[in-house]
């Protein structure tokens, strides 16, 4: 029975400290989480608002006015990225310290390369595909522009790290769940350009520009 007591108060001391320390964490400094708030804020409309600027561009080049209608081509996905990410980093850099936006601006070039070069590099095999009579077709096209990607990713990565790091100083910016989640938008593009039929009823096309935004701000909220 004395065992049993004195597991139990370890056990509530334990979690008493875990929770105090919690609520100290939470409450350090309510200054700087409100800081964090607003540059999350920040960043998710300077997504939207770049996101929204380039469809806008693509809706006026095609002649269109329902967004839902636009096609896209693979320049046309690269600078939907790229608007995106422009307007996340420029909009949250407002008010934050030189070292602090030189974080954001190097998150922004390797989120901008990881969402451009696995795009490209999946578009040239995409091609190739459909130049061989024995690979054009849906099965071939999905996997090797898939597996282009893949490369791309970590080419991405690799490039980014040699440019801002390039004698290997810092730790390296490794690819993470969240990366391969905005990698998304290449998939579904390339997909898209691919025109796989099982995929046209789906309409997977209208998610890109969603997709783009949350690139854009993923870059953007980097402190």
């Amino acid at each position: 029975m004395y065992r049993v007591n004195l597991s139990n108060s370890n056990y509530n001391s334990y979690t008493f400290a875990f929770k105090e320390k919690q609520h100290a964490k939470n409450n350090l400094d309510p200054q700087k989480n409100t800081k964090n708030k607003n540059d999350k804020l920040k960043a998710f409309a300077g997504g939207l608002l770049g996101t929204s600027l380039g469809l806008l561009c693509m809706m006026k080049k095609q002649k269109v006015k329902n967004p839902f209608k636009v096609n896209y081509a693979l320049s046309d996905m690269c600078m939907l990225s790229a608007a995106s990410i422009a307007g996340s980093v420029s909009l949250s850099m407002i008010g934050n310290n030189f070292d602090t936006n030189k974080k954001k601006f190097k998150e922004g070039i390797f989120q901008f390369s990881n969402a451009t070069i696995p795009t490209w590099l999946a578009g040239a095999t995409l091609a190739l595909c459909e130049a061989s009579p024995k690979y054009n077709n849906a099965f071939a096209k999905s996997c090797s522009t898939i597996g282009a990607i893949l490369v791309g990713m970590y080419g991405a990565a690799g490039l980014t790290n040699k440019i801002f790091d390039p004698k290997d100083l810092e730790p390296d910016r490794k690819l993470t769940l969240k990366d391969g989640i905005v990698n998304l938008d290449d998939i579904f593009g390339i997909l898209v350009l691919a025109k796989i039929p099982f995929l046209k009823n789906l309409h997977i096309e209208k998610a890109l520009p969603a997709i783009y935004t949350y690139c854009g701000y993923k870059a953007g909220k980097t402190n």
